[in-house]
């Protein structure tokens, strides 16, 4: 009965407080090291990755990130120069982190003590960041993984411009450590409407796919696309369209869309 009720203590105690720690805001931390010399040089491996969270919609605070004595963060614990993110009350850490750990795994969270007038926490991105099942893999070590992610527009206020959906999709080069060596992204489905001079606009494209050729280093994107049935004359009503992306060495590149089985608006 004793050993019960000391288990259900502890129990109780550790719910307590793991409850304390998930109200208190928290550090998003990307890389960090106990020698300072170290810390400075994982500068190196910022860039790429800094330039794919912009293109993905995440917008860090100024000054960020931002390398750092963890022992001047309260609540960080002390002996590691730690490269900070930003910090965030705990309700909003979650889809920032969430997107940080997407491209790049290592970032992680820890509680801090500091007052919420002092937080400076990322933006997140209007859509989330979503990974794929697809993966090339190459023997020299590095990884392509892919991401998609919803993107819309819309017209202005007086009316002007178009409604656009699409899904866009981003490959990502990792390195053998899981750094950003090279990106890039292409168009998957799309939905366009609106009106202009000529009349009305209406073009899609549906049945987005991606067919992996590891062999190759290649990833092919195939999506068909059509347009409005009152398209004027001489324009394309149709057509299969393909991107390829190419992985060679630490590089990553799409090509230019190529039209297959393509129909055009007859002229009378």
């Amino acid at each position: 009965m004793r050993s019960c009720i000391l288990v259900l203590g502890l129990l109780a105690f550790t719910g307590a407080l793991q409850a304390e720690a998930a109200g208190k805001p928290v550090a998003l931390i990307w890389k960090g090291s106990k020698d300072k010399a170290e810390a400075e040089a994982q500068a190196e491996t910022w860039a790429d990755l800094g330039r794919l969270l912009e293109q993905t919609g995440l917008t860090l605070p100024d000054g960020h990130p931002k390398l750092v004595e963890s022992k001047t963060v309260p609540g960080l614990k002390p002996g590691f120069w730690v490269w900070l993110v930003g910090t965030c009350a705990s309700d909003d850490a979650g889809p920032v982190l969430e997107h940080l750990k997407l491209l790049a795994p290592g970032t992680y969270s820890r509680p801090v003590k500091l007052a919420a007038k002092k937080l400076a926490c990322p933006k997140p991105p209007d859509s989330p960041l979503r990974a794929r099942d697809e993966v090339l893999k190459r023997s020299s070590g590095e990884t392509l993984r892919v991401f998609t992610q919803e993107e819309s527009e819309s017209p202005d206020e007086e009316g002007r411009g178009e409604s656009i959906s699409r899904t866009r999709f981003h490959f990502v080069l990792f390195g053998k450590d899981g750094e950003v060596l090279a990106t890039a992204d292409a168009e998957g489905d799309l939905d366009v409407s609106g009106n202009d001079s000529a009349g009305p606009i209406s073009y899609r494209c549906t049945g987005t796919s991606l067919e992996t050729q590891e062999d190759d280093g290649k990833v092919v994107l195939t999506r068909h696309c059509s347009a409005n049935a009152s398209a004027e004359c001489g324009s394309m009503l149709s057509a299969d369209e393909s991107v390829t992306v190419t992985v060679t060495d630490s590089a990553v590149s799409a090509s230019a869309v190529e039209r297959t089985d393509v129909e055009y608006a007859e002229c009378d």
